[in-house]
Formats: C-alpha cells, structure tokens, sequence
C-alpha cells in the first residue's frame, strides 16, 4: 500500500464514519479493491469505528466472496495496520 492510497483512505474512512453508506465501500475507486477490504475488515473488528455488520459484508463484495485474513492482506499489501489506526484515530480526534 503506497502513502497515496493510505492518505485516500483515510480520508474515505474519516467521512464514513458520520455519514456511512455500505455501498460507498464497494463502489470506492481511489484504492485498489483489496485495499478497501482490509480496511473494511481492520474496521469491522475494532470497537471504536463502529458500522461491523456493513464492513463485512462490503469486504465480502470487495473479495468476490473469497475468505482471506486480514493478517494475510496486511502482509500481501504491506499494510502498516498500527499507522494507519494510529493516523485514522487522529483524524477522527480520538485518544490515540
């Protein structure tokens, strides 16, 4: 995952979270579609973003039905799971 697509996301996730629509996940184009869907699961699994049910099921869509770990995801995209819960906890100003 570059620092573009984490910068979109960021920015996507910070939005969704006040105003969330599941099909704004799977219809999201800024990132490529697995990136979307270990968001989507990271988020899904955590307490303080909220929205579990709606995740999921658009990291389903996302992976074409295929069940894939996040733990797998994060190694295949080189994702820096604690940076990014780091940087999305600050912008939506919560305790970090």
């Amino acid at each position: 995952m570059t620092r573009e697509s984490e910068s979109e996301l960021l920015s996507f996730c910070a939005a969704q979270r006040g105003d969330f629509r599941a099909d704004a996940w799977t219809q999201f184009d800024g990132v490529e579609k697995r990136e979307m869907a270990v968001v989507c699961l990271f988020l899904a699994g955590v307490d303080w973003f909220g929205h579990e049910g709606g995740l999921r099921s658009a990291a389903r869509k996302l992976l074409d039905g295929a069940t894939i770990s996040v733990a797998k995801l994060v190694i295949e995209l080189k994702f820096d799971l604690p940076r990014f819960a780091s940087r999305l906890k600050r912008k939506l100003n919560f305790p970090v």
